[in-house]
């Protein structure tokens, strides 16, 4: 049987399966998903199918599987963000002499193995002129190379290279797949695991990464911590925090993101509590206080704050100005009561 290091992505894995038995896998694929819900493991498994020796592939044991696990094969390249060498300054987007080394190494083929995989990480960093650059290997794609595009926003990767690319969209996963995961394979206790992957929005990437460092369990809290803060103050500082938040979004786009969604969840879970369905509630560690918050806010008022959040993460994501979008959204959140 073939050994996919994906959870619970079986639309997906089937797909590849038959894909590979049938020896008509993709030269691209996109692989669109939130932050930490397995984007990158994916795209090493097809990394792995497309070298692996074995019957089966992707068969984790085989040499070529084994030395892809570990980071060590020399055609699974990473094209990603990387700092300028005139400023030493990361940069906001690839560029496209990044594209035009990748282009040089692809036209080489493969040094070690059958197929030579490039993960494009993000992809939807890819600014004009490196996107059309791209365009000619999706294109006219060298043989024996396949391009693997990552994103988080799939609607910010240009039209022109979604359409040129196969699309697979991770989906989240049940809570008991990810606790059975960290409880099996990850040494997690029972009730941490049942909390984490309650917590996770069904990211296991997000599990894993909070079991293993306290610092992910405390940005969430910081997180909701302002939005409580933004509850319970006037205009002024609700203001501040719109130019706080647009000044992040402006560098680095992906936590405001995360931060919004997070919110939503919690307007989410105080309309469970009101409905008598507290069980159903996401952030579990925050049920005292979504409780609390419950008596103060009618069902009206939650329902059209997050019907904002959401609009608001929709008008980011469209490219609206940032510091109008979060302004609204400020002056949108119930007042102190």
């Amino acid at each position: 049987m073939p050994h996919w290091s994906i959870l619970g992505q079986e639309h997906i894995t089937s797909h590849l399966g038959n894909s590979i038995a049938q020896g008509r896998l993709s030269h691209a694929y996109l692989i669109a998903g939130p932050p930490l819900s397995g984007k990158t493991t994916l795209a090493l498994d097809i990394a792995r199918a497309l070298n692996c020796t074995g019957a089966d592939p992707p068969c984790g044991g085989c040499v070529q599987c084994r030395r892809i696990t570990l980071g060590r094969h020399a055609d699974v390249q990473v094209v990603t963000l990387s700092p300028d060498p005139r400023t030493g300054r990361m940069r906001n987007a690839i560029a496209i002499e990044q594209v035009r080394e990748m282009e040089q190494r692809a036209a080489l083929g493969p040094f070690e193995g059958k197929s030579l995989a490039f993960v494009i990480d993000p992809a939807d960093k890819l600014n004009a002129e490196s996107a059309n650059a791209l365009l000619k290997t999706l294109e006219e794609p060298p043989p024996r190379v396949t391009l693997l595009l990552l994103t988080s926003l799939e609607q910010e990767v240009l039209p022109t290279i979604r359409s040129r690319c196969q699309a697979l969209e991770l989906k989240p996963l049940g809570q008991e797949v990810i606790a059975q995961a960290l409880t099996r394979e990850h040494n997690v206790a029972p009730e941490d695991a049942a909390l984490l992957a309650k917590l996770s929005g069904g990211k296991l990437g997000w599990a894993l990464a909070a079991a293993k460092d306290p610092k992910v369990l405390e940005g969430r809290q910081e997180r909701l911590e302002v939005l409580l803060e933004v509850l319970g103050s006037g205009l002024e500082r609700r203001f501040q925090v719109a130019q706080e938040m647009a000044a992040q979004f402006g560098r680095n786009r992906p936590p405001v993101l995360e931060a919004l969604a997070l919110w939503l969840s919690w307007w989410r879970d105080l309309l469970l509590v009101r409905a008598g369905a507290p069980q159903l509630a996401a952030n579990a560690d925050w049920q005292a206080s979504i409780a609390e918050r419950a008596a103060r806010y009618s069902a009206e008022e939650a329902r059209a704050v997050a019907r904002e959040v959401l609009a608001t993460m929709e008008r980011l994501e469209a490219n609206v100005n940032a510091r109008l979008a979060l302004d609204a959204l400020m002056l949108a959140m119930p007042r102190k009561k």
